[in-house]
């Protein structure tokens, strides 16, 4: 690096440094910011601006591609498309980055000027080839939040309450669900692209501002908690009952202690409990793995086709079954109401089975996440079968509202997996990981639906309903029953 560069580094980081310390002066303000709580509020706030700012704008794409700019209804599909191609590219370069770097907030302070960038394009957006570039940049912004702020809570919090801290995470993801194609249809009836595009820019400066002035770094935190747990050990040892000044909600309970051997697992399995982590899980000695090891572990596998199988069926719904609607029982805008009952199931369903698979852990082991898994994907099949062959508006919405739950029952336990994994094997690769899980969902939302709508063309509903559903969820339940029953979940 020329020295110029070098100083100017410098100078940045030491004006950084001051920056952070004026922040911590305040008792109360640093109380805040360096709370595990606000980090899953953040993350929380993170995936809720995600999920509205494509929400937004999904539900007026149609109107903007075909009826203003001209293009073709096939420019739908490449536009989406682009969108998955970005968030692989965020998702990889974020888990490969942020790992390395040991930075999550610098990185999510990032995502929030490039979510900033596509609201900038989509403002002034006129022709077709600015919406692809919009939907790129947003992409690649989805795949970096939604990569770190899993990783940051899986930094922060233990496997005994990740998956319903997760649960409450996907909780605001269905709200924006849920809200956003209203929303994005009012501002876009009153002031057109420029309105939902406004909402996106003043979303994104809010994200920015929040990450810069609330948040520490997690690892940071986590730190701070290992330091903490010799003086808490001690002061529980003497009968004296405290809290750590940072509530940490049970987390120094489930870390060993550093430079201390963790007490190998029990004959059958101990349900791969925080405790049982490798020595040395700290801020900046904690072991490494490769990309391609880490994606090799069987529990990935497992978890990032589940991911694919559900998150794929559900983006092969959200195209066809409006189509299906106005085909068979006329109801032209019955979109916005599909979105509105997946959303709204969601968002009740999301806490539940979080705390279900949290309990379901704690009282029977790292098994039960298999099953539950296992459980969701076939009961996803006769969802299908109910929504195929529905012979009514109302009895097609109750199909695509239990496809709602069984999808929470696999979403939740796969996206906690990973989390789990990377903190039981003491690695660095939480960001990794999590970016493994942004690109099975990217995976998923380009495979699928394409396969779904050329099905659809040719043969009608009730084949893509239920052929693509039953394959994906065979492979799906396949692979957990085959991982529960080797056992290999209690090593």
């Amino acid at each position: 690096m020329p020295p110029a560069c070098s100083a100017l580094a410098l100078w940045a980081k030491r004006l950084w440094i001051q920056y952070e310390s004026l922040l911590d002066r305040s008792g109360p303000l640093r109380a805040v910011r360096h709370a595990p709580a606000t980090i899953w509020a953040l993350s929380s706030f993170s995936l809720f601006l995600d999920t509205f700012v494509y929400a937004l704008t999904v539900a007026m794409l149609p109107n903007v591609l075909q009826d203003d700019m001209g293009a073709p209804e096939s420019a739908n599909g490449v536009v989406t498309t682009m969108f998955g191609v970005g968030a692989i590219v965020g998702g990889l370069a974020a888990g490969v980055a942020s790992d390395r770097t040991g930075d999550r907030r610098a990185m999510q302070t990032l995502g929030a000027l490039l979510y900033m960038t596509a609201g900038l394009v989509f403002y002034f957006a006129r022709h077709y080839y600015q919406m692809l570039v919009f939907r790129l940049i947003n992409g690649v912004a989805s795949g970096v939040a939604c990569t770190l702020l899993y990783a940051a809570m899986g930094d922060v919090y233990p496997a005994s309450l990740l998956g319903f801290k997760v649960a409450v995470i996907c909780f605001f993801n269905n709200v924006a669900y849920t809200i956003g194609p209203i929303c994005g249809e009012r501002l876009f009836d009153v002031a057109g692209v420029k309105g939902p595009a406004a909402a996106v820019i003043a979303l994104s400066l809010l994200k920015f501002f929040l990450y810069a002035t609330m948040a520490v770094e997690p690892l940071a935190i986590r730190q701070s908690a290992r330091s903490q747990e010799p003086a808490a050990k001690q002061a529980a040892a003497a009968g004296i009952v405290a809290r750590a000044p940072h509530d940490w909600e049970a987390l120094s309970q489930d870390l060993p202690e550093p430079g201390v051997a963790a007490a190998p697992c029990p004959a059958g399995g101990c349900g791969c409990r925080p405790a049982c982590r490798s020595p040395g899980d700290t801020l900046d000695g904690r072991s490494d793995i490769s990309f391609a090891r880490l994606v090799a572990r069987p529990p990935v596998l497992i978890a990032t086709v589940a991911i694919v199988s559900i998150i794929g069926i559900q983006c092969m719904l959200e195209g066809i079954v409006p189509l299906h609607l106005s085909d068979k029982f006329g109801y032209a805008d019955s979109g916005g109401i599909t979105f509105v009952i997946l959303g709204l199931v969601f968002t009740v369903m999301a806490p539940v089975a979080g705390k279900v698979n949290d309990v379901l852990i704690a009282r029977h082991g790292e098994a039960m996440r298999y099953y539950a898994m296992l459980a969701g994907s076939l009961a996803t099949i006769p969802t299908m079968v109910l929504m195929a062959y529905a012979g009514s508006y109302g009895l097609m919405m109750v199909g695509y509202a239990l496809f709602a739950a069984t999808n929470m029952c696999v979403f939740i336990p796969a996206q906690s997996a990973y989390g789990d994994l990377v903190n039981e094997m003491g690695s660095n690769a939480m960001a990794r990981g999590y970016a493994v899980s942004t690109i099975a969902w990217a995976v998923g939302a380009i495979c699928l639906p394409p396969i779904g709508s050329a099905l659809y063309t040719r043969s009608g509903f009730a084949l893509p309903v239920i052929a693509v559903p039953a394959v994906a969820c065979a492979i799906s339940a396949g692979a957990c029953l085959a991982f529960v029953v080797s056992g290999r979940w209690q090593k």
